[in-house]
């Protein structure tokens, strides 16, 4: 049994590696022992001794091998070896097996070094440092892996103008006048006795902290809570999740109040609203839209459809429901015989939300902070109208008279009573079908929501109803009898 024990390092492991492969040892006789000690003597206790290698190992393979180095695993040694010698004795394409337990952990191991990588790049922060008049940027980071010297490109390449140093607690990384050099880590207790430039960090990152796309459990994942200590900004984490409802609920409050200062006081007609509506400017939806499109139907509308937002031949036209969706949705009013003329189409958000995607205005899902925004007109819509059934098509249209996310997968089928409407009803949008690859799927959902359009006008004729417990302080629900 040889027992190797080596600094932890690639160059370490190859030079050992390559006497063992030289004299055929196989690596269930090889005992791989990393230390960090600094003593000379540490590192020579049973290596082998060098010979010239007449072995050719695939380049592809040592530069992987070398970046699986920097894994902080004492198995990771041990694996690289015995990769090695199977490629050379037993199979050459053992790489290639994608279901060998090494080839597996060989991989395994790439993918979490490249993580950690990735992670260093976006979470290192500087310092900036002043000494005669000059100044050098520290900063300290705790990588999970040996990736220091792996990073080396992205930050000579990122900062190459400034003259900076990365502490790590293995080893540090300069550049100093261009000049790329590699020393000794530090702990952090040391690495905390820099001068502190961290209130800009804390200032900016306070200010684009937004409360109402906070989702906790996704950022621990990309922003690890063993990192938060090496990050200013990562001070405050706590105290704005602790304050994000009461932001939210402020920031919510204020979209409503720039909203309703839009409408008119006095209002008495849907015209009167459509007119008003330019002048809105509780969310930056409509600014990019080629114009806001209000809803359009009779103020006696005895049926009020409220759909997501308008489409791009929505915002082209400015009208609601003229889109491939909107065709299938009038079909679908007409097979049941409900007269278009007879009812009213409006829309949760009245601008059409957009990206450019290769020179074409893709749909983008509002936020519900925008759908937050538009609720006050919606609102007031339907307080002109006073419709005894209102049917929400999708997710965001229901968000809007519901004041909560529902789906509508599990309230499909039932009817609710809401402050807007005796009964309410949620009903996939038609662009949900339209999109669906299925055909037979498809087929299927465009025949119940074609039932579903047509048994409205039972609601219409008063058919009797049977209230279910509460469940919400804003509506109760109910069901057919």
């Amino acid at each position: 049994m040889k027992i190797i024990t080596m600094e932890p390092t690639f160059e370490s492991w190859r030079k050992n590696a390559r006497s063992l492969l030289e004299n055929k040892i196989h690596y269930n006789d090889v005992v791989w022992q990393a230390t960090d000690s600094g003593s000379l003597f540490d590192f020579v206790s049973d290596s082998v001794g060098e010979k010239p290698s007449s072995i050719t190992i695939p380049k592809e393979f040592i530069k992987q091998a070398h970046f699986v180095s920097a894994f902080r695993d004492e198995t990771t040694w041990s694996l690289l070896y015995r990769l090695l010698y199977r490629m050379v004795y037993e199979n050459k394409n053992i790489l290639e097996n994608p279901l060998d337990d090494d080839v597996l952990d060989f991989h395994r191991k790439i993918k979490l070094v490249d993580r950690d990588l990735h992670k260093m790049k976006a979470f290192v922060r500087f310092k900036e440092i002043k000494k005669n008049d000059e100044s050098i940027y520290m900063a300290w980071h705790r990588p999970d892996h040996r990736i220091l010297k792996f990073s080396a490109p992205f930050f000579t390449d990122r900062f190459n103008g400034m003259n900076w140093v990365i502490f790590t607690e293995d080893e540090s990384m300069s550049w100093i006048n261009n000049e790329l050099t590699f020393g000794p880590g530090i702990s952090q207790t040391e690495a905390e006795a820099f001068d502190e430039t961290e209130e800009l960090w804390k200032t900016y990152y306070a200010s684009i902290f937004n409360p109402a796309r906070l989702k906790i459990k996704m950022m621990k994942k990309e922003l690890p809570v063993r990192h938060w200590k090496t990050l200013p900004e990562a001070q405050l984490i706590d105290g704005l999740i602790k304050e994000a409802p009461n932001m939210v609920q402020e920031f919510y409050e204020t979209q409503r109040t720039s909203a309703i200062a839009s409408i008119p006081k006095n209002a008495s007609s849907l015209s009167e609203l459509k007119t008003a509506l330019p002048t809105c400017s509780a969310c930056a939806i409509c600014s990019k839209a080629t114009a806001p499109v209000f809803g359009e139907g009779p103020m006696n509308a005895e049926i009020v459809f409220v759909g997501e937002q308008p489409g791009n031949e929505e915002d082209i036209a400015g009208s609601p429901f003229v889109g491939p969706a909107g065709r299938l949705f009038m079909e679908a009013l007409k097979k049941a015989e409900i007269n278009r003329s007879d009812v009213y189409l409006t829309n949760a958000v009245k601008g059409f939300k957009w990206k450019d995607s290769n020179g074409m205005r893709k749909h983008v899902n509002p936020s519900a902070s925008e759908i937050s925004a538009c609720r006050p007109w919606v609102k007031k819509e339907l307080e002109m109208i006073r419709p005894r059934v209102l049917v929400c098509l999708g997710a965001s249209a229901a968000q809007s008279i519901f004041g909560k996310m529902m789906k509508v997968h599990e309230s499909h089928g039932k009817v609710f009573q809401t402050s807007s409407s005796d009964y309410t009803v949620i009903l996939p949008h038609p662009s949900a079908i339209s999109r669906m690859p299925d055909l037979v799927e498809k087929e299927k959902m465009l025949t119940q929501f074609e039932a579903s359009i047509a048994e409205l006008k039972d609601l219409l004729e008063a058919k009797p109803l049977r209230l279910l417990p509460l469940n919400h302080s804003d509506f109760l629900e109910m069901s057919f009898t």
